[in-house]
């Protein structure tokens, strides 16, 4: 983008006033304005320019070495502070770290930049949350922390020195917030993980209540507290004594979580407070810290605190945690201004207007978005939640205690695993837990090799033990409904390593931790392509996931199988080699009726078998099976329309056959090949990940006609088969590439720019990251020992190496082509939204189980409202479904009452085909 003249003096006056405004020097202003200039010029930047002066200037700053005053060592950075860019540039927090990590890509910047950038996303993130669960809290505890007349004229004479500040509720409030952000600052694994913080915040709204019993200012109590007290007695040496409620036991609502509440409370909490008394910060008593809130005392501790904070925050340079105070005070002053009748105002409920002010205020933006809901598997999510904004790390947690609480499920295998064992062939459990105890040493490993503590990571190492053992039964209890022998299951090492690793990532998630997938596999040596194949089994064991929990599980199954199973040190490779077998065809591996020849294909969908056992996700690969699928008749039809430009064939058909276009399609159709095994399975599902993906990205491009989608898929389907492009690369980069060689062979387009309109329709995906189009391998050298590689961004890939590769194929799609080198187009994966699913439980024993065959001609329809139809509206369903939703005269049977003959041949083919599938998985 090249600034217009008129533009370039507008967007410099604007930059310097806006550095005028932060008092930045003349070098940090020419730097920012320099770099933003150099930018814009090389890159289109979307949205507010003034948002990206802010990133530069943001950026600028933090360049910037000031030496200390003893001039031993320089600090990084002049301490701007970023509350006062963002409110003066107009932009909120989500907004500035979308638009600063975009500006490192652009900008190339260090890694040590962008380390700070997620380091300061996490901290806002963690102090936002823990405001939002404070202020329910503490209204449990104390009354409401609304302005009484004393705050009001407290407020109006700000200046005044000469009069303390009351120990009203309202101040306490404001007092354990300071107080909680200059601890959780001191305290790096608070700063880290939001369980962490909030058992920080517990034990800070747990000593203002201690305190606040010791001033003897009951007033300040909820009355709910209040009666609590009087009830609660006991005896010591004879003399009846009040015992004071330990609000971090109240906060916490499981036993593990309780631990570490009280682990925190005991050893950090008391040490870091120690340190506030010892430093003058805080008059307290130095054994149980009371006297805080004492009348001679809080005046100077309030002040104290607020200091202390001011402090941290001119040496370390972050954004100011108290804006979520002041936000809060800012909606409470305009709601006194509009209703001076402050006494009927009761505690505000989670969500109220101080929870919407500051999910709304362009000041401190909004709850961190929640995960996308992916393309593929929305069979598995289930009922939408009541929260679509994301759940909190405390709901996460609840959720897996809740999974882990049915059944009072200990970190122990139960007597009925134990039973499901020892009716095997060999009793696996002491190699089991050997496995466990190894990988547990190496995640404890990592675990605090990153600067955690070690009690938290063997906290979680035991809610994953507990959560797979109750899996493994689980799966093992299904897997016995298929097959009686469970011993080729129970009998692979990588079943159980799999398994425990996913456990560890799922304990991992609730909890919040930093570490983001895959680096849980790199911890604990488990290679992605194994990996992989326990996470549909742990999704479709209906254990009470909620709906979060299932997006990022899937999304973990599309990062493996988009881009980390194709790492060149990937076992997946070798399993190739070993089965002796070029990589599959998508036809090769996929299940009945999921292939698409045209638009008609539709109609002919048939249902699948269901999906591969355990067994058959951990078996080795095997020959091809080759089986009649269709009658003659019909795979003849189908294949004629399948042909491509020329109707010639495909050129592994051409060497070593003669014959018509049509009797080799024919030939083909009368033996569709089948690939079984893990590896087959891999390949399925990534193909149907591209087909998805494709679809999308066709429909926003307008690429409505059929055979051109087939085009692009045939392309996509030859450049994985034959060519080395995949590896070290991405899914979603060979298939921009495909949809632009197609659009360009084929003059589809006369866009220009169709590569970047391309990518921007790739970015409405949910999965879609800019690494994708712009960190993109283009040659990989090695000298030695020594590895190094090229990357540049997708353009250049594209022109330097896919073109390169692709171009003696792509020729043939062209209009003017030579009809001898024609190819047969590959049939497009079926959109998983026309194929019949499966069972849905609902909730319960209530399932939802779609409707086979099509509905009646004469188009009615039955609805019921739960809770509002009559129950005759439920039976007339029932009638529909048991009768196939046939009404009237019978359809498609003989005058016998039977069947016709071609139906239940065909049938009878299906049917034996299935069945033959099944032996076979159970015979390996």
């Amino acid at each position: 983008m090249v600034l217009s003249d008129d533009t370039g003096v507008e967007l410099l006056q604007l930059h310097q006033e806006l550095c005028s405004k932060l008092n930045l020097d003349s070098a940090i202003t020419a730097s920012s304005w320099d770099t933003y200039e150099s930018i814009s010029k090389k890159f289109v930047l979307e949205g507010e320019k003034i948002h990206w002066l802010g990133c530069a200037i943001y950026v600028a700053s933090r360049g910037v070495e000031t030496p200390t005053v003893d001039k031993s060592s320089v600090v990084k950075g002049m301490g701007i502070n970023l509350t006062s860019l963002l409110r003066h540039s107009n932009l909120s927090f989500v907004q500035f770290f979308s638009n600063i990590t975009r500006w490192s890509e652009l900008a190339q910047l260090p890694d040590e930049f962008r380390t700070k950038i997620e380091n300061l996303r996490n901290n806002f993130s963690i102090a936002y949350n823990a405001f939002k669960t404070y202020h329910p809290l503490f209204s449990e505890v104390f009354i409401a922390p609304v302005p009484n007349a004393q705050d009001l004229e407290a407020a109006k004479h700000r200046n005044r020195r000469n009069r303390a500040i009351p120990c009203t509720s309202l101040k306490i409030f404001e007092f354990v917030w300071n107080m909680f952000i200059i601890l959780k600052a001191e305290e790096a694994s608070c700063s880290k993980e939001l369980i962490n913080a909030c058992h920080l915040l517990y034990c800070c709204i747990d000593l203002a209540f201690k305190n606040v019993l010791a001033a003897e200012r009951n007033d300040l109590l909820n009355e709910k507290v209040v009666e609590e007290l009087s009830h609660c007695v006991y005896m010591q040496d004879g003399r009846t004594t009040k015992e004071t409620p330990c609000f971090v036991k109240r906060f916490c609502k499981y036993d593990s979580v309780v631990k570490e509440a009280l682990h925190m409370k005991i050893y950090t909490f008391k040490q870091l407070v120690s340190k506030l008394v010892d430093s003058n910060v805080l008059i307290a008593d130095e054994i149980d810290f009371s006297g805080i809130f004492d009348p001679e005392n809080f005046d100077q501790n309030y002040r104290s605190i607020k200091k202390a904070y001011e402090t941290h925050l001119l040496s370390e340079g972050d954004f100011d945690e108290r804006i979520f105070m002041a936000e809060f005070k800012r909606m409470l002053l305009e709601k006194e201004q509009n209703s001076q009748n402050w006494t009927s105002m009761k505690v505000l409920p989670p969500g109220d207007s101080a929870d919407a002010t500051l999910m709304e205020s362009p000041k401190v933006a909004g709850n961190p978005k929640g995960l996308d809901t992916p393309l593929t598997g929305r069979r598995f999510l289930g009922p939408r939640e009541s929260d679509s904004s994301g759940k909190s790390t405390s709901e996460r947690v609840a959720g897996l205690h809740t999974m882990l609480g049915k059944g009072n499920r200990l970190p122990h295998p139960s007597e009925e695993l134990k039973k499901l064992f020892q009716s095997t062939k060999k009793d696996p459990l002491s190699k089991i837990e050997a496995i466990l105890s190894k990988i547990k040493t190496l995640f404890l490993t990592a675990y605090a090799a990153n600067g955690f503590a070690l009690e938290e990571g063997q906290n979680r190492a035991v809610l994953a033990t507990t959560l797979f053992y109750k899996s493994v039964e689980m799966i093992l209890n299904k897997e016995k409904t298929i097959t009686p022998d469970l011993s080729a299951l129970v009998d692979k090492d990588i079943f159980y390593q799999s398994m425990f690793t996913c456990c560890l990532e799922i304990v991992l998630y609730c909890y919040n931790f930093p570490k983001k997938f895959p680096w849980i596999l790199d911890a604990v040596n488990v290679e992605p392509i194994h990996f992989v194949k326990v996470i549909e089994l742990i999704v479709r064991s209906k254990d009470s996931l909620f709906r979060e929990l299932i997006k990022h599980l899937n999304r973990i199954e599309e990062t493996v199988i988009e881009s980390l199973v194709w790492r060149s040190n990937s076992p997946i490779w070798a399993a190739i080699e070993k089965s002796g077998q070029e990589i599959p065809k998508f036809q090769d591996t996929a299940l009945p009726g999921h292939l698409l020849y045209n638009d008609d294909s539709y109609e002919h969908l048939l249902q699948s078998p269901g999906p591969p056992s355990a067994a058959d996700r951990f078996q080795s690969p095997l020959s091809q099976l080759c089986k009649n699928l269709f009658p003659s008749s019909v795979s003849t039809l189908q294949m004629k329309k399948s042909l491509g430009q020329g109707g010639g064939p495909d050129k592994e058909e051409q060497t070593g056959r003669q014959g018509s276009p049509e009797s080799k399609a024919n030939s083909q159709a009368a033996s569709l090949p089948r690939r079984t095994g893990s590896l087959s399975i891999i390949f399925r599902k990534f193909y149907n990940l591209a087909g998805v993906r494709m679809q999308h990205l066709c429909s926003h491009l307008c690429f409505d006609d059929f055979e051109l989608r087939r085009k692009i898929w045939t392309i996509f389907e030859d450049s994985i088969r034959h060519t080395d492009l995949i590896k070290d690369r991405h899914l979603d980069q060979l298939l921009m590439c495909a949809i632009y060689v197609i659009c360009k062979a084929g003059n589809i387009t006369k866009m220009t720019d169709l590569f970047a309109v391309i990518m921007k329709f790739y970015r409405l995906q949910p999965q879609a990251s800019s690494s994708v189009y712009r960190d993109v391998l283009i040659e990989t050298t090695k000298d030695g020992d020594l590895i190094s590689e090229v990357r540049s961004d997708l353009i250049q890939f594209y022109n330097s190496v896919y073109v390169k590769v692709m171009r003696s194929y792509a020729v043939k799609f062209q209009p003017n082509s030579d009809p001898k080198n024609s190819i047969l187009l590959s049939p497009l994966p079926a959109s998983r939204k026309n194929l019949f699913a499966s069972n849905l439980q609902v909730v319960g024993n209530v399932f939802v189980k779609p409707l086979e065959t099509a509905t009646t001609q004469s188009g009615s329809t039955f609805n019921y409202y739960f809770s509002r139809s009559p129950s005759k509206d439920l039976m007339n369903i029932n009638r529909a479904i048991n009768s196939n939703g046939i009404q009237g005269k019978r359809l498609l049977i003989d005058e016998d009452g039977n069947m016709p003959n071609s139906k239940r041949i065909s049938n009878r083919k299906v049917q034996s085909l299935v069945e033959d599938r099944q032996r076979q998985n159970a015979s390996e």
